[in-house]
């Protein structure tokens, strides 16, 4: 993404389906922007717990949503100029073997998304 001002802030939207293979686990969903996680106003981070689940079958897959705001990292201000945001994926809270995207119910009809906007200060 090429962010094209100082003063503005970064609006982040990822649409995907969140899902775990792990019963009674959670997993972490978080934005980084040039390797960075946000530090204002706040981490954009989302949780999926799972507590049930087949043995043969990979649990639900519910759409899911990670969405926030962020105007700087711990190196500072977000800057304009070129900037590689990025979604991860951690066990922070414990591994649930997640992924995003395709399900084995879905029959590939999965689309996600990442959308970026600058909002003025």
């Amino acid at each position: 993404y090429k962010k094209q001002r100082n003063d503005t802030m970064l609006k982040v939207e990822f649409h995907s389906q969140f899902a775990q293979k792990i019963n009674g686990k959670c997993t972490e969903y978080f934005v980084q922007f040039d390797g960075q996680e946000c530090t204002q106003p706040a981490p954009i981070v989302t949780t999926l717990y799972m507590e049930k689940y087949s043995s043969n079958h990979w649990g639900t897959a519910p759409p899911g949503e990670l969405s926030g705001f962020c105007n700087a990292t711990s190196r500072g201000q977000i800057l304009s100029g070129p900037l590689a945001v990025s979604i991860h994926i951690n066990d922070r809270c414990s591994s649930g073997n997640a992924y995003t995207g395709k399900h084995e119910n879905s029959a590939g009809r999965v689309t996600s998304y990442l959308l970026i906007e600058e909002f003025c200060v």
